[in-house]
């Protein structure tokens, strides 16, 4: 690879820049948190998502609920 092709932190992005990001020993700890927030975050949202909330739901009556024929 030259070093006319490598891309620097600043140029990359997404998953390119979070793999790079975790090759870097002191980083891993600050991803792995945020890892961890995120899906502790997410399932206990999901879980708070009580049946009536959903009935009440356009969204989830239009993309999740079972179609009726």
């Amino acid at each position: 690879m030259s070093n006319e092709s490598a891309l620097t932190w600043r140029q990359m992005k997404g998953i390119q820049f979070w793999v790079n990001e975790f090759k870097n020993p002191g980083f891993r700890p600050f991803g792995i948190g945020f890892l961890v927030s995120f899906v502790g975050i997410s399932a206990y949202a999901q879980m708070k998502f009580s049946d009536d909330m959903k009935a009440n739901s356009k969204y989830w009556q239009q993309f999740h609920a079972p179609k009726k024929h």
